[in-house]
């Protein structure tokens, strides 16, 4: 079984967690292990909004961390504690890094966000798949019209 698990979430897409969530902490509770939900301000968000100043940036980290605790917070449970992590940088690679530091053995990510539907899975779940140095689960989710 596995002993931690790691969810990465985009706080502007629900997508990305309506079914991801839920999925991990199921599986965190049978395994009884951690589990983490994390989200990445992306260098080229901070770019496009005109960051150019440290505390501009800590202000961004902030924003994304208090968004992801309101997330996080529909989902806790007393059976298993779910820590959270707010990163900066490129996707893929802060994903794999927290993956590292955190000691991950299971990655529970969504596919991508559902009007991507020509892909069979995005390129942050194609690049976290490939690269990662442990099991990545891939969740898509498909309408039922």
């Amino acid at each position: 079984m596995f002993k931690s698990i790691l969810v990465p979430i985009d706080l502007a897409h629900q997508s990305s967690w309506q079914f991801a969530i839920p999925e991990a902490i199921k599986l965190a509770k049978a395994g009884q292990c951690k589990l983490t939900v994390m989200t990445v301000v992306r260098e080229p968000q901070a770019m496009f909004e005109g960051v150019y100043l440290s505390f501009q940036l800590d202000q961004m980290v902030a924003e994304a961390r208090s968004n992801l605790d309101k997330i996080v917070r529909e989902f806790r449970t007393t059976e298993i504690q779910i820590e959270q992590d707010v990163r900066f940088g490129s996707i893929g690679h802060e994903i794999l890094a927290a993956a590292r530091d955190r000691n991950v053995d299971l990655i529970v990510m969504a596919s991508h966000r559902p009007e991507m539907l020509d892909y069979l899975i995005g390129p942050n779940a194609a690049h976290v798949a490939r690269h990662a140095g442990c099991s990545v689960l891939i969740l898509r989710r498909f309408s039922q019209n």
